[in-house]
C-alpha cells in the first residue's frame, strides 16, 4: 500500500473539476437506532441498520470558478448539485481504476474571504441528498 497526496483527490460535477478546491474532508455518519428496554439490564442495544446515513463534505479553496458562488447567490431555487463524483487517487500498486463516490449533494453553507493582498478564498459544505454509490478501486 502506498500513500497519496491530497491534491490528487478530485471533486467533479458532470465530469468537470470544481476548480480551486484545496481541502476536502469527507464525513460519514449513520444515526443509531436504540432499542434498549428494561430487560436489557441497563446495557444499550442498537439495531444494525442506521436510521439515517449521510455524507458531509466540507471544502475550502481558492476562487477559480463561479460555480459555487452562482449556486449560492444566483436566482436558482435549488442548491442541489447533481452528478457529483469524488475520485480518490489509486492506493494499491497494480490497480488502474480509482475509487469513486457518486451522488447528488446540496450546498448547505458557503463563505468567501477576500483579503486585500491575497487570493479570494471560499469554504462551504456539501451534504448528500439521496442515495450515493461508492465504487472501490480495481485492477
Amino acid at each position: 500500500m502506498s500513500a497519496n497526496i491530497g491534491r490528487d483527490l478530485l471533486v467533479t460535477k458532470n465530469a468537470v473539476v470544481i476548480a480551486g478546491i484545496r481541502t476536502a474532508t469527507l464525513d460519514w455518519s449513520g444515526e443509531s437506532i436504540d432499542v434498549t428496554t428494561g430487560e436489557d439490564a441497563g446495557v444499550r442495544l442498537l439495531l444494525e441498520a442506521s436510521a439515517q446515513e449521510q455524507l458531509d463534505m466540507p471544502i475550502e479553496g481558492i476562487m477559480k470558478s463561479e460555480l459555487l458562488r452562482e449556486l449560492t447567490l444566483g436566482a436558482s431555487e435549488t442548491r442541489i448539485l447533481t452528478d457529483i463524483e469524488i475520485t480518490w487517487p489509486i492506493v494499491t500498486p497494480g490497480n488502474t481504476t480509482p475509487a469513486t463516490l457518486t451522488g447528488d449533494f446540496r450546498l448547505s453553507s458557503y463563505s468567501e474571504g477576500a483579503p486585500y493582498n491575497e487570493a479570494i478564498t471560499f469554504s462551504g459544505t456539501l451534504e448528500s441528498s439521496g442515495a450515493f454509490v461508492y465504487t472501490p478501486e480495481a485492477a
